[in-house]
């Protein structure tokens, strides 16, 4: 069930949409179902490395699973 990038032809609205086979998705904005996919970019997948020992947000490998992650300490 890919995601596809679509482009309103009646309203403009740009938006990202979860497609399941034959379902032909609507715009979320006016209801039209007059859409012009986009270009997706595909990302490359990360590689793991010697160096990537922790979390991305910097915390102290384990400290998330003690009551909650650090780098939302403060919300």
């Amino acid at each position: 069930m890919p995601i596809y990038a679509y482009q309103c032809r009646s309203c403009g609205h740009e938006f990202s949409t979860l497609v399941r086979g034959g379902e032909t998705p609507e715009c979320p904005s006016c209801a039209a179902v007059d859409l012009e996919r986009q270009l997706s970019l595909i990302a490359k997948p990360v590689e793991p490395s010697a160096a990537s020992t922790g979390p991305a947000c910097g915390a102290p490998m384990g400290a998330c699973g003690t009551g909650g992650c650090p780098a939302f300490a403060g919300d």
